[in-house]
């Protein structure tokens, strides 16, 4: 099963529904999956499923961008009758044809509710899912005679991979349809052989509801502190990461705390007040001769033993962040400056509670510490007002400008930071906040940290390629709705290609 799917049943568990439309039943096994879902929270469910099933040709299929072989509505009909044999709340209805014309025949249809006797319309449905014809008429139809759902998951939403390629949204998927919706894109994602990922989105009145009651706390007050954050990124990691990061950080940050991205080459970045780029070639040249004396030394690029790449050693590809962070410390104005991986994803308005709660006054650095690793950099805090942020910045980039770094056991930038601030701690007894003291678990310490309750951080590839962190990631509770809707990694993490 593709990983996006799981979202459809985490959906299911969060808004525990009693009636199901599915557009696009295919051949029974999602419909058997959500119901064996909802029914661990309701003790009777009722199941809607349109599909063309043998009725679809080879003209339909061009014209829905389907590639899939059809199942005959009596196989599906048996599937479901044998579920339904050791699962009597389970009840279903199984409607053959196009589904611009059997919706519409069908949108009154209703079920009684066998506790309560409460008659349910299938267009007012508690869940409807809409996977059936793929081109952008279909989609549009099928929302439009379901609209009135309290929850609706579309799939097919469609971006580009980190080589710009994408689907063409004018024909298929369901971008277009939701453009002046609201709507909230689903975490995981799959990729197209083509090029391209797809992604689910949701929306509806009472799913939309949920979202609005956890994200209306977005402050609209002035910031009490000036604030910055600070990120960079390479032109593969725009595509992949960084167009994202940037957009939500718009979505979700305080307006009166900047954004400053460095870059190695220029890119389509729309700069505003808050969001500003700058080139490592005009205003850092120390990065630029730091890597122009190591690109072609082995060693310093992680190839200790000349054939296997370790991290640990990878002070060129590290560089970025300490030089970009501390060219940023050194001439911004902020009394607070963050920096943060592009390859985060913000789910949740930001507030000033959290943010001094993650840099707490009296604290001039604040950090994920693991107990028996070095620190997790994807996050670092600094009070930039702190009587040593001068001298502990400039002894971080003379580490890099002088080639100090080399005579360290590790070379890359979480454990050069942990050295720094360990001496900084100790000479002068500078005082850092660990953001992750009060969790014994050194699993993705960032996520089971306070910035789990915002954000998410794709630390590897396996979650770069699905889109977010796991569920099984987590050690501690989550109640925010992203955290109810990402998957559980499988087991033998595959990445699947449609």
């Amino acid at each position: 099963m593709f990983l996006r799917y799981q979202q459809v049943s985490r959906i299911i568990e969060l808004v525990k529904p009693k009636t199901i439309v599915e557009v696009g039943t295919w051949n029974g096994d999602h419909a058997l999956i959500m119901a064996k879902t909802a029914l661990r929270h309701q003790t009777a469910v009722h199941y809607w499923g349109f599909d063309l099933f043998e009725g679809s040709s080879e003209s339909i299929d061009i014209q829905e961008f389907n590639f899939r072989s059809h199942t005959k509505l009596e196989e599906v009909k048996e599937k479901l009758e044998k579920f339904q044999r050791s699962n009597k709340g389970f009840t279903f209805n199984l409607i053959k044809g196009n589904t611009r014309q059997t919706i519409r025949a069908n949108i009154n249809a209703s079920w009684p509710d066998p506790k309560t006797q409460k008659e349910h319309i299938l267009g007012e449905a508690d869940l409807s899912y809409i996977d059936g014809g793929h081109s952008i008429e279909t989609i549009q139809s099928d929302y439009n005679q379901l609209k009135n759902s309290k929850t609706i998951v579309l799939d097919d939403y469609y971006t580009p991979d980190e080589n710009g390629n994408c689907p063409t949204t004018k024909k298929v998927g369901c971008n277009e349809l939701l453009t002046n919706i609201d709507h909230f894109i689903l975490p995981a994602c799959d990729r197209l052989d083509s090029g391209g990922v797809i992604q689910m989105a949701a929306t509806g009145k009472n799913f939309m509801r949920k979202l609005s009651l956890e994200q209306k706390k977005i402050e609209k007050s002035s910031q009490k502190f000036t604030r910055t954050v600070v990120t960079s990124f390479s032109p593969l990691g725009y595509y992949s990461y960084g167009k994202r990061f940037i957009e939500q950080f718009a979505r979700f940050w305080p307006k009166k705390v900047k954004l400053i991205i460095y870059l190695e080459a220029p890119l389509p970045i729309k700069t505003t007040e808050q969001i500003e780029t700058r080139m490592f070639s005009k205003i850092c040249p120390e990065i630029i001769e730091f890597k122009a004396r190591h690109m072609n030394n082995a060693k310093a690029n992680g190839f200790v033993d000349g054939k296997t790449k370790n991290y640990r050693y990878d002070a060129v590809k590290f560089c970025h962040k300490v030089f970009a962070l501390t060219h940023c410390a050194l001439s911004n104005p902020s009394e607070k400056l963050y920096w943060i991986d592009a390859d985060t994803i913000f789910f949740k308005p930001i507030t000033n509670a959290f943010l001094n709660q993650i840099l707490p006054k009296g604290y001039y650095t604040s950090y994920l510490g693991r107990r028996d690793k070095h620190s997790e950099t994807g996050f670092m805090g600094f009070d930039l007002q702190h009587n040593s942020n001068i001298e502990f910045m400039e002894f971080w980039k003379n580490i890099y400008d002088q080639d100090m770094i080399f005579d360290l056991p590790e070379w890359h930038d979480c454990f050069v930071y942990d050295e720094l601030r360990k001496y900084f701690e100790a000479k002068f007894a500078v005082k850092s906040f660990d953001i992750r003291k009060d969790y014994e678990d050194d699993h993705h310490p960032f996520i089971n940290s306070p910035l789990g309750g915002f954000m998410d951080h794709l630390i590897s590839d396996r979650r770069k390629e699905a889109g977010c962190s796991f569920a099984s990631d987590l050690r501690t509770t989550r109640k925010e709705l992203y955290w109810q809707l990402v998957p559980y990694m499988p087991e033998e993490f595959v990445v699947n290609k449609i």
